[in-house]
């Protein structure tokens, strides 16, 4: 039994064997729970959630990262900067070039848009932007001196310091985006309330048994919330938010 759609987000390959086992055990205990055929189960991000991926999946729940600058089961994105730059702050940061990883991002665009917005004048802030393709290269291109800034979505930032800590090391936070739901488990809609309990019960299973028998496991998901596509309405106000303030485009 495996995922019909993708690994969750953070799959890194320092981390493939512990998600292959935590994968593995969701479909063991789906599958004695009734479940037939595929697991299906996967991870958005939150703000294509609501927009692009509007109507296409239901939440099954929400993760909780024991990461700084992490609360229960929310998770924000850090303004970073090169190490050696002359920003001290994000008013500094006028007419650089900010590097984001996706246009449909949320810690990448959407709260870096929401947090900037106050300082926009005639709707720009930023000289230029960047699309990068991923947080890893968001980082790169940021110590490279090929970017001003970015926004790095905080577990990425955790995680990549803990197993490639070259990845951060040329780089410093200098703020943080207000914070926001982490990025949903998620099936296929449109889904039973029986199907989406079957599933956070194994997926919290799962994460009870790898924390028992793999405790050094690397993920940093010690457990999950309950959470529906209500939760992640925040996304959508900030996203209003900031057309409010005239920043309806991160530039």
């Amino acid at each position: 039994m495996t995922p019909t759609i993708a690994l969750p987000m953070y799959d890194y390959p320092e981390l493939a064997g512990a998600h292959d086992r935590l994968w593995r055990s969701i479909g063991e205990r789906a599958r004695r729970a009734g479940l037939a055929g595929d697991l299906p189960l996967t991870q958005v991000c939150g703000y294509p959630l609501r927009t692009s991926l509007s109507g296409l999946y239901d939440v099954v729940a929400a993760p909780v990262y024991d990461v700084p600058f992490c609360s229960g089961s929310t998770h924000c994105g850090l303004i970073v900067v090169r190490g050696n730059a002359n920003y001290a702050g994000l008013e500094d940061l006028r007419g650089a070039r900010f590097a984001v990883n996706a246009a449909d991002s949320n810690t990448g665009m959407n709260l870096p848009r929401r947090r900037f917005a106050p300082l926009a004048r005639a709707g720009r802030f930023f000289g230029s932007i960047l699309l990068t393709g991923s947080h890893a290269a968001s980082l790169q291109a940021v110590a490279r001196g090929e970017a001003g800034a970015a926004s790095i979505d905080n577990v990425t930032f955790a995680l990549l310091a803990e197993h490639r800590p070259e990845a951060v090391s040329e780089v410093r936070v200098i703020a943080a985006t207000a914070p926001s739901p982490t990025p949903p488990f998620v099936t296929p809609a449109p889904s039973s309330d029986g199907l989406r309990a079957l599933l956070f019960d194994a997926l919290a299973g799962a994460l009870d048994e790898l924390a028992r028998t793999r405790p050094d496991h690397g993920l940093h998901l010690p457990a999950i919330e309950r959470a529906s596509l209500e939760t992640y309405g925040p996304l959508l106000q900030y996203e209003r938010e900031a057309a409010a303030l005239g920043y309806g485009e991160l530039l």
